[in-house]
C-alpha cells in the first residue's frame, strides 16, 4: 500500500490565479499565509484570509471578541489574536472605563493627557519637546530644547 500524498500550489498572494483552477485545488500563498481552494475553474473561496482582505467589525463585545494583531515584523504566520479586554489592559486602560484613558508610564494609573474626560484636550510633541517622568510616578515633567518668540 503507498502513501497518498496531498500536494498544496503555492506562490504569493499577488499571483493567485484567478482561471483555469480545479474544484478543490489548493493554493497556499508563502508571502501571506492564506489559504484559498477552487470551487470550480474560476472562483475560489477563502479559508484563512490575510489581515487585509476582512471586513470591519459593526459591534464589540470586549470579552469574547478578538482583535487580529499583524505583527509587521514577525515571520512566519504574522496574524495574532487577543481579546478587547486585554488589549485595553496593554494600553492601561482601566476595564470599567469606555473613555480614552491613557497613562504616561508603562503600569501607572491611567489619566487624561491635558483634559478632563478624553474629548477636550490632545498632548502632541514636536521634535524638540521631550518628556519624562520622575522615578516615584508622581509627575511627568515636559522640556523644550529651544523656544522661538519670534521677531517684534
Amino acid at each position: 500500500m503507498s502513501i497518498q500524498r496531498i500536494q498544496l500550489k503555492a506562490g504569493v498572494k499577488a499571483n493567485l490565479p484567478n482561471s483555469g483552477m480545479l474544484a478543490g485545488e489548493a493554493h497556499v500563498t508563502t508571502d501571506r499565509g492564506t489559504l484559498h481552494v477552487a470551487v470550480d475553474p474560476t472562483t475560489k473561496i477563502v479559508i484563512v484570509p490575510a489581515i487585509e482582505d476582512l471586513v470591519t467589525l459593526a459591534s464589540l463585545n470586549l470579552d469574547t471578541d478578538f482583535v487580529i494583531i499583524h505583527d509587521a515584523d514577525g515571520t512566519g504566520q504574522k496574524e495574532k489574536k487577543m481579546t478587547l479586554s486585554a488589549l485595553k489592559a496593554a494600553f492601561n486602560i482601566p476595564e470599567e472605563s469606555a473613555d480614552e484613558k491613557v497613562a504616561v508610564v508603562s503600569g501607572g494609573t491611567a489619566g487624561y493627557l491635558y483634559g478632563t474626560d478624553g474629548s477636550d484636550g490632545v498632548v502632541r510633541m514636536g521634535s524638540s519637546l521631550k518628556w519624562t517622568k520622575d522615578a516615584g510616578n508622581g509627575f511627568v515633567t515636559i522640556e523644550a530644547d529651544v523656544i522661538n518668540g519670534g521677531t517684534f
